[in-house]
This record gives structure tokens, C-alpha cells and sequence, in this order.
């Protein structure tokens, strides 16, 4: 066999059998049922409505320009339709093909991190396939999968190998234009620090400090230049507002403002990451080896003069943190201080702790990453989804050093996976006593109720991935690994059986679809309109938003036209369009809807409903409308079979 064809058959065998075992698990997964509201179903709506009408270069959400995001994940579906046509399959194997692609990216940068230690590379993928948080967000048709792709190959550049020191500047360049115009200007965060502190890490860099900051900066100038070479001319095409909203108002906001008007802030306390660390980690958070060798591995006596001070201030700040999380005694700024004094000491003092050069690299990239994240206002916890791959390979690096220097703490049968399999047994307890107990104690629970049919079955899987955590000896790493994976799969299948029927909007699109096409205009009643109509019913006009109650003023100076506006009362709305459709939500049906609705379907903890405009206009109004035509449509039919509804 030739070298080369060796090569590539030793690169094959390294994929073996983790791959196929993740591809086979998030295919089953992420095909168990239709695609999520609100995450998927924007995405797909955005993607719908440039294709349905030209908007090649501005992305559009119900009939206005979309500024909160930019456009390469929707020009990657819209390629897979070309092709196959319009449809909700592509997208989700595109996902499905990100995440693969993630994990191969993972094992290539341990590889390059830590090459004295080919276990890193191999653990690495194993353990990141695990996290249930990455693997259920990776279900959604979102963007942070891909950008997790290019911030992964954007690292990779700048990591030395066996023959080539130098990185590979102007493919760094372009991926991190490809991280741009997938998820905007955050896409920098992710890869600014590591190429900031490159001289602590890289040995080229401290040998050539002037070619790699310049370079670097080379680098990320030609990312924003094609982030500019589509920002440009699609703030032409987009108009002034929407102009404004791209380049200035949406970022800002994001960054400094607590409350921005119409912009998806999501603003949280600086403690937000801190405090939800272990549920985006778990099942490694649960994990006594990894907790035990992260702290052993960073933290190597003897200490340096100021360590022990430094750690006392780190601590002092984690504590004041987690009681402000508890009681949210503290205002913003001191939240804010706090971070400050966590993270800075322990990067200081990593930093002077001689680590090798993949720990440096993951300290150098991890913490100043959580720091600045922690800072920015707007939070949400799939905003560092790119940084768990870096924390899976510090476990996994921090576990071959324990192996090597403490031998004893590597296989100790106390820091084992005992504590997940005694969470694996209670969950099992739980499910199987679900069945008898929920009827009688919790009759009104809707996600009680909905997962109790079917609950013994799972127990019996979660019994089995207890007896297997339990195991001791050689590949405790794989058997945590698969048993997280798993039983992430299984909660997914027993949301699917019991719970899906709340979020599945099909009913409701196909019957706005029909009223579409038969050109009746259609509101939104009260809340905000988020596109979870527009690609399953292949929506080709605006839904409006209506006020709630009748007589609220108008968003516009003169409502005496027929055109429909967003913020027309229901008493405009069904005077100029009497052949309207509006959507109205409750947390419970009043009984006059089983009457005179259109059709009435369970939506998470609430109800759809779909009216005749007049005919809800004149309820409202105290008016008895004339009787319908039809009798209301109920879905999803297994469930009112089954269940009687209140009325």
C-alpha cells in the first residue's frame, strides 16, 4: 500500500465507528418530527420568501427586510432546492451535515493542539457528541451549527502542523468571511483571542510577531470585505431603514442597550453563562473524572507569587456571582465588575502556569471568550455553542494528563460515572411511576400527561444506560459518551410521541395556505408573528399583526384605505376586509369558539384558533355572528378522540 493511500485509510479508520454512530442518531433525531417553532420555522420562512420572490440579496420575513441576519445559510438551502426542489428535508440533512463536519473539525484541531497525544483527538469528538444541549440544538435549522463550522476551520489556519509552521493566512481570511455571512460580526469574537495572544501559544508567532499581527489583521480585513461586498449593495437594496438597522441599530443594541424596540436583544445578567455552564456541558458537568483533571491539569504546583491571591479573588467573585444569580441583589454594573475579577485573575494566572502550548491555545481562546460574551448584553445560551468544542477538547486533554501524572485519580472507581448512572436511575424511577401518578396527582399538567403513555419504555432505556455507566475499567470515556448520546435521543423521541402535537403548526398552515391562495387577507391577533406560518402553508403574502382590543389606534395617521396594515384594530381589519382570516391565541378556548372558530389546535402551553374576521369582530363586539357553514376543525384528531375538551 502506498504511503498516501495509508494515510487515507488510517484518516477513515479515525472516524470509525464515532461518525456513522452520530450521523445515524441526529438523522433519527431530527426527521422524529416537523421543524421546531420558532427557531426552524423562521429559518425556513426567511429562506421561503427569497426564493418565493426574487429577494436574492436582502433575506425577507413576512413581506419586510430581515436585518437580523445575514444571508449564506438561506444561498446554502436555496442551492439544495435548486436541485431537489422546495422542501423541509434538505435543510435539516444540511444540519445534520454542519454537525458532522463540526465533529470532524474538533478531532482535526486536538490532532494539531496536542500532537504528543493522538487519545485527545480521538476522545474529543466522542465527548462532544455527547452534550445534550449541542446535539438538540443542532436539530434546529439555525446558524450557529454552520458558524460553529467556520470557526472551528478559521482555527485550524492559524494551528501549526508537522510540516508548515506558518498558518495559512489567507484561508483564515476567508473563512472568517464565511463565519461573517453566516452570523454577522460575532463570528470575530470567536477567533479574535487566539490570534490576539498568538506569541503565548504559537512559537511562530513569538518568533515573527510583525508577520503574524499583520497578517492576522490581513486576515480579518478580507472577511469583512466580503462581508461588505454583500452589506453594501443589499443596504442599497433594502432601503434607508433597513440600511440603518444592518450596519448600526442591530449590533449596538445586541452589545449596550438592556431593552432595544424591536430588535431580538435577548438581554441577560453578565452571571448568565456562568450560571448555565453545567447544563450546556452536562452530561460531562456530571463527570467526577474531567471535573477532578481540568483544576489538576491547569493548576500545577509549585505556584508562582500572587497565585494564591489571585485564586482567592476569582473565588470570592464566582461566590458573590452565584448568590446575585440566586437573589439578583446585585445591580447590572456590579454583575458585570464581578465577571471582570473571575476571569481576569485566572487567565493571568494560567497564563503563567507552564502549560503546554493546546492548553495555552484552549485558556487563550476559552476564557477570554466567556469574559467578553458575559459582558455583551444579549445572551443566549447557543451563542457559544463554537466554545463547547474547545471546552470537550480541554476535559479530554485534561484526562490524558491525569492518565500520565496521576495515575492513581485516573482510575479511581470514585471519579467515575456512577453519579450520571444514579441520575439514569432516577429519571427510570420517575418515568416508570409516571404512568400511575400522573393521572390522579397531576391531571392538569399537559407535559405530564403527554409523556406518561409512553414513559415505561423509555425507563427501560434509561435502566440499561445506568447499568452501562455503571461498568468500570478500560473505555469509560466511550460508554459516557453513548450513553449520553442516547439518552439525549431518547428524550427527543418521548417529546416527539407525547408532546410534538403542541408544536406542530402543519393544521394551521394548511388551512391559512388555502386562505391565502384564495387571496383573503390574514392577522395575527396581539402578538408578534415570527414566520411560523409562511413556509409550511407556502405563504406568498404578509400575515399583519392586529391589536387586541377593538378601538386601539392605528400605527398609521389614516386606516381608510384596503391596504393591510400591522397595527389595525380587529374593527379595521374586519370592516375593510370582510373575508379576512385572524389568528388568535388563549390559554384556554372560550366556549363560543368550538361554535364559530374555523379551526382550533393545542400550541404549546395554550390554543390556535383561526377565525372569520367578522365573524371574531363581532363576538368581540358583543354581537352574535351568523351560525357557520361549517362545523370547527379540531386537531390533532387522536387527541380530541381521546381527550374531552372543556367547553
Amino acid at each position: 500500500m502506498s504511503n498516501s493511500a495509508y494515510t487515507r485509510t488510517e484518516h477513515l479508520r479515525a472516524l470509525w465507528p464515532w461518525l456513522p454512530l452520530w450521523a445515524a442518531m441526529a438523522l433519527l433525531a431530527i426527521f422524529a418530527h416537523g421543524p421546531m417553532p420558532m427557531f426552524s420555522t423562521r429559518t425556513l420562512a426567511v429562506a421561503w420568501e427569497m426564493w418565493a420572490h426574487g429577494h436574492w440579496l436582502v433575506p425577507h420575513i413576512n413581506g419586510e427586510p430581515y436585518s437580523e441576519k445575514v444571508p449564506l445559510l438561506f444561498w446554502m438551502i436555496h442551492a439544495g432546492w435548486a436541485v431537489f426542489g422546495v422542501n423541509d428535508v434538505w435543510p435539516r440533512v444540511l444540519e445534520v451535515i454542519f454537525g458532522g463536519v463540526q465533529l470532524v473539525l474538533a478531532s482535526l484541531l486536538a490532532s494539531r493542539l496536542f500532537p504528543a497525544r493522538p487519545w485527545v483527538a480521538k476522545a474529543t469528538p466522542w465527548l462532544l457528541m455527547a452534550l445534550a444541549y449541542s446535539f438538540l440544538f443542532g436539530l434546529q435549522i439555525m446558524y450557529e451549527v454552520l458558524l460553529v463550522v467556520w470557526v472551528l476551520a478559521a482555527l485550524l489556519c492559524l494551528t501549526p502542523t508537522a510540516t508548515r509552521a506558518a498558518p495559512r493566512w489567507w484561508l483564515f481570511g476567508l473563512l472568517v468571511g464565511a463565519g461573517l455571512l453566516t452570523k454577522g460580526p460575532v463570528m470575530a469574537l470567536h477567533v479574535v483571542f487566539p490570534l490576539l495572544f498568538g506569541p503565548l501559544w504559537n512559537d511562530w508567532a513569538r518568533q515573527n510577531k510583525a508577520r503574524w499581527y499583520g497578517f492576522g489583521l490581513l486576515g480579518l480585513l478580507i472577511g469583512f470585505a466580503l462581508l461588505l461586498a454583500w452589506a453594501i449593495p443589499a443596504g442599497e437594496a433594502g432601503g434607508e431603514a433597513y440600511r440603518q438597522r444592518l450596519f448600526f441599530t442591530q449590533t449596538a443594541g445586541r452589545v449596550v442597550a438592556s431593552k432595544a424596540q424591536d430588535l431580538q436583544n435577548h438581554a441577560r445578567p453578565a452571571w448568565y453563562y456562568l450560571v448555565f455552564l453545567p447544563v450546556i456541558l452536562f452530561p460531562l458537568s456530571g463527570w467526577l473524572r474531567g471535573i477532578v483533571a481540568v483544576p489538576t491539569t491547569l493548576f500545577r504546583r509549585p505556584w508562582k507569587p500572587g497565585t494564591t491571591a489571585a485564586l482567592w479573588a476569582a473565588g470570592v467573585a464566582l461566590v458573590l456571582l452565584l448568590a446575585s444569580a440566586a437573589s439578583g441583589a446585585f445591580p447590572g454594573w456590579v454583575d458585570k465588575l464581578l465577571v471582570l475579577v473571575f476571569v481576569l485573575p485566572l487567565f493571568a494566572v494560567l497564563m503563567r502556569q507552564p502549560l503546554e502550548p493546546g492548553l495555552r491555545f484552549l485558556v487563550a481562546w476559552l476564557l477570554p471568550t466567556l469574559l467578553v460574551f458575559s459582558l455583551i448584553t444579549g445572551k443566549q445560551l447557543y451563542y457559544v455553542l463554537p466554545e463547547l468544542a474547545g471546552a470537550t477538547m480541554l476535559v479530554a486533554a485534561s484526562v490524558a494528563d491525569l492518565r500520565e501524572r496521576h495515575k492513581g485519580l485516573a482510575s479511581h472507581y470514585a471519579l467515575g460515572t456512577w453519579p450520571l448512572s444514579l441520575g439514569a436511575f432516577l429519571l427510570a424511577i420517575v418515568l416508570f411511576a409516571m404512568p400511575s401518578v400522573v393521572p390522579s396527582r397531576f391531571p392538569d399538567n399537559i407535559w405530564l400527561v403527554g409523556m406518561a403513555p409512553y414513559a415505561r419504555f423509555f425507563g427501560v432505556i434509561f435502566i440499561v444506560l445506568g447499568a452501562l455507566l455503571l461498568l468500570r475499567g478500560r473505555g469509560e470515556m466511550r460508554r459516557l459518551a453513548f450513553a449520553g448520546l442516547i439518552g439525549t435521543v431518547a428524550l427527543n423521541a418521548l417529546f416527539t410521541l407525547g408532546l410534538w402535537y403542541r408544536y406542530d403548526l402543519t393544521p394551521a398552515s394548511l388551512f391559512l395556505a388555502q386562505a391565502d391562495a384564495a387571496g383573503r387577507p390574514i392577522g395575527n391577533l396581539g402578538v408578534s408573528y415570527n414566520g411560523q406560518y409562511h413556509f409550511a402553508g407556502r405563504l406568498m403574502h404578509p400575515i399583519a399583526r392586529i391589536q387586541v382590543a377593538p378601538g386601539m389606534p392605528t400605527q398609521v395617521d389614516e386606516d381608510d384605505d384596503d391596504v393591510v396594515h400591522d397595527g389595525d384594530t380587529l374593527d379595521d381589519f374586519a370592516r375593510h376586509h370582510p373575508n379576512g382570516v385572524i389568528v388568535s391565541y388563549a390559554k384556554h378556548p372560550p366556549a363560543n369558539a368550538f361554535r364559530y372558530a374555523r379551526l382550533i389546535q393545542p400550541s404549546r402551553t395554550g390554543w390556535l384558533m383561526i377565525w372569520d374576521a367578522s365573524t371574531l369582530n363581532a363576538l368581540q363586539n358583543g354581537r352574535q355572528p351568523p351560525e357557520p357553514r361549517q362545523p370547527t376543525l379540531l386537531y390533532p384528531q387522536d387527541y380530541w378522540r381521546t381527550r374531552t375538551a372543556m367547553r
